[in-house]
């Protein structure tokens, strides 16, 4: 049992660290914290609908349209209101992420309705049954992607010139400025950037998990306390924050109740900020 409720955590934990990986970028990069990663989550799971119903696409062959698209949004958002946004008070910096993330919830509901969906039909089903562990291939593909997500991220992050400029101008946009980096490029990329990994992330979630327009907001409220715990600015931190959450929601479910689930998430993260109070890999 204790075995099974770690890999069941583990597939959830990938999901949410996905979606923290993007919130960790975004603020590393820009100091906004985005609040609608959930909301672009919610996106991808229905293009990924919308490639499953009218083009009988599988969610795993959608990714790359769908990243493509959700990239493409990124960009659009950050030029349009981001940008704009950046250059007004502290609190119109971190609010508009969150008007943002109301507009998309209700506008979706609107054209959609509150209708719950789910794909129909995918191309891995069934389990793999070790004995002292049942695999869902249905939840192992999520993993799977996840992890090359991340492996990517990391390799584009620190092996390209690209990415080690988007880091750099992190560190210092000043300085970065004077050496001729163009930093409102990096910002427009990072947001870009962490668009197509949360709309990735609805692509795979849709996997075996619902589909409706408030399905975003459990994600995003875990995926926040996820960087908190990790450390803001890590996204490293942020990928092991949403491990650990996802690891914590199962246990807590399985072993207590459901309705503790949130209590033990977040008494972890107190118990973590108590002794850590930057993160567990805050610096």
């Amino acid at each position: 049992m204790i075995i099974q409720c770690i890999f069941e955590g583990i597939v959830i934990g990938s999901i949410l660290a996905l979606i923290s990986m993007g919130i960790a970028l975004i603020w590393g990069v820009m100091n906004v914290l985005s609040f609608s990663q959930g909301e672009f989550l919610m996106i991808g799971m229905y293009l990924t609908f919308f490639f499953n119903k009218n083009l009988g696409l599988d969610p795993i062959i959608s990714i790359p349209f769908t990243a493509v698209i959700m990239f493409a949004l990124g960009v659009l958002v950050y030029k349009t209101l981001i940008r704009k946004a950046l250059k007004g008070p502290i609190l119109s910096q971190r609010l508009i992420t969150f008007a943002l993330s109301m507009v998309l919830v209700n506008g979706m509901l609107m054209l959609v309705t509150s209708e719950f969906r789910t794909i129909p039909k995918v191309i891995f089903t069934g389990t793999v049954d070790f004995g002292f562990l049942v695999i869902s291939k249905e939840k192992l593909v999520p993993l799977m992607v996840s992890v090359l997500v991340t492996g990517a991220l990391f390799l584009f992050m620190n092996k390209t010139n690209i990415g080690k400029a988007i880091r750099a101008t992190s560190l210092n946009k000043d300085a970065e400025e004077l050496v001729g980096i163009d930093t409102e490029f990096s910002y427009m990329l990072a947001f870009g950037i962490a668009s197509a990994i949360a709309g990735t992330a609805g692509c795979v979630l849709s996997y075996y998990y619902y589909i409706t327009p408030t399905v975003g907001t459990s994600f995003l409220l875990f995926g926040l306390i996820a960087v908190a715990l990790g450390g803001f600015g890590s996204i490293f931190g942020a990928y092991i924050g949403g491990l650990l959450m996802g690891i914590v929601d199962v246990f807590a479910g399985v072993y207590f109740n459901t309705a503790f689930k949130y209590v033990a998430v977040c008494a972890l993260f107190m118990l973590v900020v108590s002794f850590r109070p930057k993160g567990l890999f805050g610096k």
